[in-house]
């Protein structure tokens, strides 16, 4: 009885009867149905409104789309580009270009691109837990992130750290289809996939900035922790082709991008240099004390399993990192791969994975742990459960004890389906209706762009208030669809502040006046200029106004939230 409950990875004489692979498949295509369900329809309205990172996305993929230029003027960025005042990753905005060339610039083309990454993730989970154990663990794998509710939250946006699973997924995935020996089993290695895999491995590494540290520390350990297999390959003829090649690709994508961070860290990490968890003047000592700390606060229950991420306008359904019912299918999966760590290389890797997977966000600052940054080694969490869960179920049904399963199956709904059901909840219904939601995502000024779009070339300028808003010239180039090429040599002032930020005061006809002074020296202007100008403005309901409004735009509450002024001045 102990050693089939311990038979984490069958051996290839065990392969499943049809019968059995058709019902995996069946599975498989149920799970897929479901996780689609969740994460592709009303991509426009879920989440509400647009935020400044997803516009920033689309606006410079939509630049190089028309212009070959990003927003700044480089042309066709590798290593980053320059948005919000930052040097963001480059590989989102790339991923956007064939949405945006089939289906223009607006809310579903910016954030489909994270829904698909969404939806392959859990196809490339099962195969890859198939690959290191049983189909069954694929199956409950896949099951297990189609519902999981951060994956869902992320894919839903248009965000470039959304797709971090998949790009965190794929290397491991590609060593594992180029027979290199991550998991159990003696494959034989394929030195064209091997190169391929080490090419797609550094391609990954060109997204969120997490992917590139978690990447490499988690393979490179990996390797170290099967090295004996490793060094058996490299041995022979065939395996010491297929590690050329790997090493080859990983040179050609991986060692640009490596060779980048080496002789310009101050540029391309500008962003992560200004949240650095340590203070200038800590020792080294000290240094790694605090991101050892922090790595080690993410496996807090309270993070895990209750509340994760305390940023309470981008997170504000309350929830944890992973569902609290993981936790019993955790334990039992990681109780049956330890005694199982010098035998089982997949068992090695995956309990590495699991004490890893806080690495992305083991060195920056932020108010709590941090969901997106911790994304990339989300899949690595929900591995254990699946093992569990997956060999319990198969113990039980080995053995005829039908009803042992099925109280095991009703046990296991009746806790995913309430607590999915209050995400869902949670996110479709409450989150919309919360303030600081609907003033951080612009929800009412994408509607006010879209009062505006019919009559906008029949006016002379408009002007928009600097209070609730951030970055309020991104929103209105995306919901305007703004020309690329007008961007590129109209006018345009922008004052490079302090810290990260640009703000750009002006483009085109479009003002952003950072305080109410500067708003009314502008106002002042228009009047003194000689001609009648028609301009619009969007104000808060407590801004002084030169006339009558013509349109209010309602808050979640009801009450104006926005006022737009038709004025002629």
């Amino acid at each position: 009885m102990t050693a089939r409950l311990h038979s984490l990875s069958p051996r290839r004489a065990d392969a499943p009867p049809a019968a059995q692979r058709r019902a995996s498949l069946i599975g498989l295509l149920v799970v897929l149905v479901v996780a689609t369900a969740l994460r592709l329809p009303a991509l426009d309205q879920f989440p509400p409104g647009l935020h400044q990172d997803e516009a920033a996305n689309a606006w410079n993929a939509y630049c190089l789309l028309k212009t070959g230029r990003d927003q700044v003027g480089q042309s066709w960025p590798i290593f980053y580009m320059r948005a919000l005042g930052e040097n963001r990753s480059t590989l989102f905005a790339y991923v956007m270009l064939p949405f945006q060339a089939l289906g223009g610039l607006n809310l579903w083309t910016t954030r489909v691109p994270a829904a698909l990454g969404g939806i392959l993730t859990v196809l490339l989970l099962y195969w890859t837990a198939a690959r290191l154990f049983e189909r069954g663990t694929g199956l409950a794998a896949a099951a297990l992130l189609a519902v999981n509710p951060v994956h869902i939250h992320l894919s839903r946006l248009g965000h470039e750290a959304c797709i971090t699973p998949l790009l965190t997924l794929l290397p491991f995935a590609s060593l594992l289809w180029a027979g290199l020996p991550l998991g159990d089993g003696n494959q034989q290695p394929r030195p064209l996939r091997a190169l391929a895999a080490g090419l797609l491995t550094g391609a990954c590494c060109y997204g969120y900035p997490a992917v590139r540290l978690f990447v490499p520390v988690f393979l490179t350990c990996g390797v170290l922790l099967t090295w004996r297999a490793w060094w058996e390959l490299a041995r022979t003829r065939r395996g010491a082709r297929a590690l050329a090649g790997l090493l080859l690709g990983l040179g050609v994508t991986f060692g640009p991008l490596a060779y980048m961070h080496i002789t310009e860290p101050n540029t391309i990490g500008k962003r992560g240099r200004m949240t650095w968890i340590w203070s200038p003047d800590d020792p080294l000592s000290a240094r790694a004390g605090k991101v050892l700390m922090r790595h080690a606060r993410h496996f807090d229950p309270e993070f895990l399993y209750l509340s994760s991420d305390a940023d309470e306008i981008v997170w504000t359904v309350p929830l944890g990192f992973i569902p609290w019912y993981l936790l019993p299918g955790q334990l039992l999966g990681l109780g049956l791969m330890v005694p199982r760590i010098r035998r089982s290389r997949s068992a090695r890797v995956l309990l590495l994975g699991v004490l890893l997977f806080p690495v992305g966000d083991s060195l920056n600052w932020h108010v709590s742990m941090h969901n997106l940054r911790s994304s990339a080694g989300l899949v690595l969490l929900i591995l254990p459960a699946a093992v569990g869960i997956s060999r319990l179920l198969a113990f039980l049904a080995a053995r005829r004890m039908t009803a042992s399963v099925l109280a095991v199956s009703l046990a296991l709904a009746g806790a995913v389906i309430p607590e999915t059901g209050r995400f869902l909840r949670g996110y479709f219904h409450e989150r919309p209706k919360k303030f600081p939601v609907f003033l951080l995502n612009h929800v009412d000024l994408l509607e006010a762009c879209a009062w505006l779009k019919p009559h906008l070339d029949e006016v002379d300028a408009v002007v928009c208030t600097p209070r609730d808003v951030n970055q309020p010239y991104l929103i209105t180039l995306v919901a305007l669809e703004h020309d690329p090429a007008r961007w590129q040599t109209g006018p345009r002032q922008v004052e490079q502040r302090p810290g990260t930020w640009d703000w750009y005061e002006r483009y085109g006809k479009f003002h952003f006046p950072d305080n109410g002074e500067r708003v009314a020296r502008l106002l002042e202007q228009f009047r003194a200029n000689g001609r009648a100008d028609r301009v619009i403005l969007f104000l808060r309901p407590t801004e002084p106004a030169p006339c009558e409004p013509s349109f209010h735009i309602p808050g979640p509450d009801g009450k104006p939230s926005l006022v737009i002024y038709d004025c002629s001045l």
